[in-house]
């Protein structure tokens, strides 16, 4: 925090007690004038050196620092080139010399993943900075009198300075793309810094923001397929083997697909004794969903991986209240259920994982990116063809009983054909149209939310993008949004729950770059997706592998609220308790469940929203009552 003087110290001690699971080897502390710093460590490089604060040789400079940096024996080379003497053997240290030769812009020299928070007491200006895809948070928080900051919204609210104000704007994008898009979060009072940003605030509390990296929005490089194979393929395997740099073992999470397979493949290449992999299948899950776990032994024996299976039993109820207290804010990705196992069992064995995250965003993966195609086709026939034959044959299709999403997803791409290109996108992302959502909320709530403003998280970026057509621009909306914001942001805080740190290799920036280059021919090719790592993969991944249907890493979450969350989801999302907490329509509610449960249309997306801010909520009334309970008798 910076500001209000000698109060900092232990304000700084308490914020820095809560997120002890980030962190459980130890705890460092600083203080000058205005500022104090804190953090946890999860020792990993310099295990007997790497203590922070860190300092520069004479103590002017001092950082704290979440993260690791992969390029940092090479900067230290440099470094210790120009003069630099170094106290540690820890990739920390490379920071506080590459701002005395750099200032502010001295991330653009790192590759890794990484927050920091680094005060010069000379100039008296304070560094809070951001890696460049957001795999690792940094909230913020202006108080009366003060600035404060840290890597999970619990820090901040611990020191009882920030208001517990909801952001009703906020509640809407959680409705509609099951998380809470940066810069806001759930309260008024913190923001999410953005990727690719260092804020420099000086001793008054004066801020600005400096964005030193963007998503790629560049015009294609020409090359040939067999020319952008090698180019990825040499590209990758650096990834891979710049993300092992450990003093630690390292193991990686291995789904049975594409992304997960490849990089364990690449990762056997550099590594002298056999990889831990960890696999999640779940039981009972239901025919729509694919067991991978057989495409993962393939691998396995291939490359005579250390393999650890994770069978998860659909009882998730248990687990909801944890995965709530690690988010700090309503999340509902449920996505969350594997991830949480996976990263459990991994903990109990590894430090460190690798995992294939980014693949699909990169290289075009996801079937909604096949939808962006098929819709640029669909919107060029015929209006009357349109409007007046496919449409209303599609309208008529009776929903699934198992968990198929086809019919779903042909309802929402004859929705969306009459709108432009970012419309059809953002709705393909929304999990409930902007009218339905209204109806979900109290009339009080409706009132105080613009549905125009939920959609521009997606369209503005969409339509922003200069390159490429709408596939390319499909791609680089999800970079700039859905990666960091849902799927990094759940990796993060499941994963640290644990103290386990999870590294994304496919996020080295260099390989994004270059990826962002590439024209969509060679990532989405007629119907099929991931054509181009695809064919790399062929010469690492037995061929069943790589060609079978992909499942994605989610749960049966449909399915689940029908049967063994069903209970809990009646008796939190009670007439009652809906109306006693003020925030949605008690009747309309009560129709979504009666429409899923019933099996009458699909609305465990909404649901599950809805689940889990009660969740959240209930949590935080009973965190503010024990919070007041002390203050009363203190």
């Amino acid at each position: 925090m910076i500001g209000r003087g000698g109060q900092h110290e232990g304000l700084a001690r308490r914020m820095n007690e809560v997120i002890w699971r980030r962190g459980p080897d130890g705890d460092g502390y600083f203080h000058d004038g205005p500022v104090g710093l804190a953090m946890r460590r999860l020792s990993i490089i310099d295990l007997e050196g790497g203590w922070q604060p860190i300092y520069n040789e004479d103590r002017t400079v001092a950082i704290v620092f979440n993260g690791e940096i992969y390029n940092y024996r090479e900067l230290r080379r440099q470094l210790e080139a120009r003069g630099h003497r170094f106290a540690t053997h820890s990739d920390t240290e490379v920071l506080v010399h590459l701002y005395e030769d750099h200032g502010a812009g001295f991330p653009v020299h790192l590759e890794g993943m990484f927050a920091f928070a680094l005060w010069d007491l000379k100039r008296q200006q304070l560094l809070l900075g951001r890696d460049r895809l957001g795999i690792k948070p940094l909230f913020v928080a202006r108080t009366d009198g003060a600035i404060l900051f840290g890597s999970e919204m619990k820090s901040l609210l611990a020191t009882g300075m920030v208001a517990d104000e909801l952001d009703w704007q906020a509640l809407d994008q959680l409705l509609a793309y099951t998380f809470i898009p940066a810069p806001r979060t759930i309260y008024r009072g913190i923001t999410r810094t953005e990727p690719g940003t260092v804020l420099v605030i000086d001793a008054n509390g004066t801020m600005r923001e400096q964005r030193y990296w963007s998503i790629p929005d560049v015009p294609h490089r020409e090359l040939s397929a067999a020319d952008w194979e090698r180019s990825v393929e040499s590209r990758l395997k650096d990834a891979v083997q710049s993300h092992l740099v450990s003093d630690v073992p390292v193991g990686a999470f291995l789904s049975g697909g594409v992304d997960s397979g490849l990089m364990v493949a690449l990762m056997s290449q550099f590594t002298d004794r056999p990889v831990e992999t960890f696999t999640v299948g779940f039981a009972e899950a239901g025919s729509a969903f694919i067991d991978e776990r057989v495409y993962a032994r393939m691998i396995a024996t291939r490359y005579r991986l250390n393999h650890h299976e994770i069978d998860v039993e659909p009882q998730v109820a248990d687990i909801l209240p944890d995965i709530v207290d690690a988010f700090d804010e309503p999340f509902a990705d449920d996505s969350v259920v594997p991830s949480y196992y996976v990263s459990k069992v991994a903990a109990g064995r590894v430090k460190v994982a690798l995992t294939g995250l980014g693949g699909d965003e990169l290289f075009g993966g996801y079937r909604r990116y096949m939808g962006v195609k098929l819709g640029d086709l669909y919107s060029q026939l015929p209006g009357f063809v349109r409007t007046g034959i496919v449409d209303p044959l599609v309208r008529r299709l009776p929903e699934p009983k198992t968990s198929h999403e086809l019919i779903d997803h042909l309802k929402r791409f004859s929705r969306a054909s009459s709108q432009s290109a970012p419309g059809r996108y953002q709705d393909s992302m929304s999990a409930l149209q902007a009218g339905e959502r209204l109806r979900v909320f109290a009339p009080q709530v409706a009132a105080q939310i613009r549905s125009s403003e939920t959609a521009d998280v997606i369209t503005a970026p969409f339509a922003g993008f200069r390159h490429g057509g709408s596939v390319e621009r499909a791609l680089k909306t999800d970079l700039k949004v859905y990666l960091p914001d849902d799927i990094l942001t759940l990796t993060d805080r499941l994963s640290m729950w644990h103290s386990l740190e999870l590294r994304v290799p496919y996020l080295d920036h260099r390989l994004v770059e270059e990826v962002m280059a590439m024209p969509a021919r060679f990532k989405l090719p007629g119907l099929q997706l991931k054509y181009l790592l695809k064919r790399i993969a062929l010469k690492w991944l037995p061929r069943e592998v790589v060609m079978h249907k992909k499942q994605g890493f989610e749960a049966p979450m449909g399915r689940w609220l029908r049967g063994p969350l069903r209970e809990l989801l009646q008796d939190t999302l009670t007439p009652e308790t809906i109306r006693r907490h003020g925030v949605f329509d008690a009747a309309a509610v009560q129709r979504l469940q009666e429409e899923h449960l019933s099996g009458r249309r699909k609305n465990n997306k909404i649901l599950f929203s809805l689940l889990m801010f009660h969740l959240w909520s209930e949590r935080r009334q009973r965190t503010t009552a024990t919070a007041l309970e002390r203050k009363l008798a203190g």
